[in-house]
């Protein structure tokens, strides 16, 4: 019987039969994951975390969403998310498990499919405390790694900029759900960001209520959310 990802049994072989989203395919036939492919539904859940990476034009910060999407061909064979990547290991990016909004947020950083990467170390998620055109706001790490701007002469990420630097907001990387949530607390192009602290936040760990990780045959390891899961159909090996 033919059934939703969502609603199939965990550690059970399974093949993949039909996928309902033609963006999602051509992705998943990119990294080597097939109609017909053999897979699992993972039981553990993983904890999320930001991660720092060097491209062919330097580092950059990956926010854990991010980073749980991007998807890394290590050298010794295996495919993982780039944040599973142990500190020193290195990879190319094999492909994106969301759509061209993640695309031109790397390109901004630097990085594109294909690029090799190195990590170079994960990083517990942060809380920055910053003053933004004279008032004061809390933003996530990944709120910080997606403001990119000039920081003095250098073009980074706020999360890279260090504290006590003025640093002027010219792109909101990602979405519209980015650009939504990170505009809703006054920062836009044009912002000027002085980051007063950071501080450790609480560690986001995935519930697979919420979220679904894949292995497949082939060494392929992919987190993947539930309306992303809903377009996948497999039948019981």
């Amino acid at each position: 019987m033919i059934t939703e990802l969502n609603n199939a049994p965990i550690e059970t072989p399974l093949i993949l039969r039909r996928i309902t989203s033609d963006n999602l395919k051509n992705n998943f036939e990119r990294m080597g994951l097939h109609e017909g492919s053999e897979l699992e539904v993972m039981s553990e859940d993983s904890a999320l975390h930001p991660v720092r990476i060097r491209g062919p034009k330097g580092e950059a910060l990956l926010a854990a969403g991010m980073a749980s999407k991007v998807i890394i061909h290590h050298d010794d064979g295996h495919i993982t998310p780039v944040f599973e990547m142990s500190p020193g290991e290195k990879g190319h990016i094999e492909g994106l498990t969301a759509g061209s909004h993640l695309m031109e947020s790397l390109k901004i950083l630097g990085i594109s499919e294909g690029d090799n990467i190195e990590l170079i170390r994960c990083l517990p998620p942060m809380e920055y405390k910053a003053n933004v055109d004279g008032t004061q706001y809390r933003l996530t790490e990944g709120m910080a790694a997606k403001i990119w701007g000039d920081c003095g002469k250098e073009e980074c990420q706020l999360a890279t900029c260090g504290k006590g630097r003025p640093f002027t907001v010219k792109h909101i990387l990602g979405g519209p759900r980015a650009v939504q949530n990170i505009g809703g607390t006054g920062i836009n192009p044009g912002s000027i960001i002085i980051l007063e602290s950071v501080q450790p936040a609480k560690e986001l760990c995935m519930d697979n209520g919420q979220r679904l990780i894949i292995h497949s045959k082939e060494g392929l390891r992919l987190h993947l959310r539930r309306d992303q899961a809903e377009k996948l159909f497999v039948e019981i090996k």
